[in-house]
């Protein structure tokens, strides 16, 4: 495989803390003609390290072969920086579009999972060509839907500002919270920042916004803009399964402790840059 082939199609990762919107911004990208977007793959948290690892042993036993089996006259290679990205490239698709062929339509990958924001150096280590898209949204809300979250679907007790998993996962919020804005402070440069409450809020500008700024071309659209709207994605759901949705309508079903909000506010700061979007 060249780089050409590699490039062949751009691939976007979306990254943001758990629950800050990068779903939706993932579903934006998928309204466009030729861009598939998928999540969650999780890939660079579950691949990245134990393939670096792999191949740090493959070379190191290749080269001990070549030298003492074949007195240094071995034809294996060690694997090079662009034959293991090549490696990589044919593992994320062949994971991505579930073992068939890339679509002979297919422009642009767009894979978001949360924890892309913290494997961003992996991922431009892997897939320097890349663009890396980080959804910010304000703590507050990001803390009440994860805790609608864990009580929809874990335990109910969630629900409660008193349980005591809910009170340490406040705490753990804080920290990571603080790493999540770090990050997106330090890889600034690299980033695309959009704010989930403005795309949210205004879903033409969004998809507009994605157009101009990152597809760079007008592929037209596969549905209308309109399909992003929270209670169109609820319609398009098996009655049962609409309930337990972690898309959000209507008034909230999680409240946030007066001490919660306040604790947020002070502890969890917003990143100190110029936005994208």
């Amino acid at each position: 495989m060249t780089t050409s082939d590699r490039t062949a199609q751009q691939k976007i990762f979306i990254g943001g803390y758990t629950k800050s919107g990068t779903t939706f911004v993932g579903r934006a990208f998928g309204l466009f003609n030729g861009v598939y977007a998928k999540g969650e793959q999780d890939y660079f948290r579950i691949f990245t390290k134990g393939m670096r690892d792999m191949v740090v042993k493959y070379n190191e036993n290749i080269t001990y072969v070549n030298k003492e089996v074949y007195d240094g006259q071995g034809t294996l290679g060690p694997l090079s920086a662009d034959s293991f990205r090549d490696l990589h490239d044919k593992i994320f698709k062949h994971i991505f579009f579930s073992g068939q062929p890339v679509p002979d339509d297919c422009t642009a990958i767009v894979e978001k999972s949360p924890r892309n924001i913290y494997f961003i150096e992996d991922i431009e280590a892997i897939f320097p060509e890349a663009i890396n898209i980080c959804v910010y949204r304000e703590p507050v809300a990001v803390f009440r839907s994860l805790m609608r979250h864990m009580a929809d679907h874990r335990d109910p007790e969630y629900a409660r500002p008193d349980c005591s998993e809910r009170i340490f996962m406040l705490t753990e919020f804080f920290k990571y919270w603080k790493l999540y804005i770090e990050t997106i402070e330090k890889k600034r440069q690299t980033l695309k920042v959009i704010r989930y409450n403005k795309a949210a809020d205004d879903n033409q500008a969004l998809v507009d916004f994605i157009e101009k700024e990152i597809l760079l071309q007008s592929p037209g659209l596969k549905a209308p803009v309109e399909t992003l709207s929270k209670e169109h994605y609820l319609k398009s759901l098996p009655k049962e399964a609409r309930a337990k949705s972690l898309v959000q309508t209507g008034p909230y079903k999680i409240t946030l402790a007066k001490n919660e909000i306040k604790n947020i506010k002070k502890r969890c700061r917003a990143p100190k840059i110029a936005f994208d979007f």
